[in-house]
């Protein structure tokens, strides 16, 4: 059976969008966050642990800074940095 491997190259780079639960524990809490793109690009919050904030900001847009990667065809973020955008600065 061949396999196939993507290079686990990351890059640094920011992109926009709004934070969407992506994972919930028995308790219903919510413990993944993913960036959904406006060009219906998903890119998942690596280190959520660090930004526990943006669990509760479930359909807030914003801009995000870090290091993407991509993996099984996933695209994944270890977030540096975010900021929420403001709705009335559209």
């Amino acid at each position: 059976m061949k396999q196939t491997t993507e290079l686990n190259q990351s890059y640094r780079e920011t992109i926009r969008g709004m934070v969407v639960p992506a994972n919930w524990n028995d308790r219903f809490q919510v413990t993944g966050v993913l960036v959904a793109c406006h060009d219906e690009r998903e890119v998942k919050v690596e280190n959520l642990e660090s930004f526990p904030n943006l669990q509760a900001l479930a359909q807030q847009e914003a801009v995000f800074t870090g290091l993407v990667r991509k993996q099984d065809g996933m695209e994944f973020i270890f977030l540096e940095d975010f900021t929420l955008v403001s709705r009335e600065s559209e």
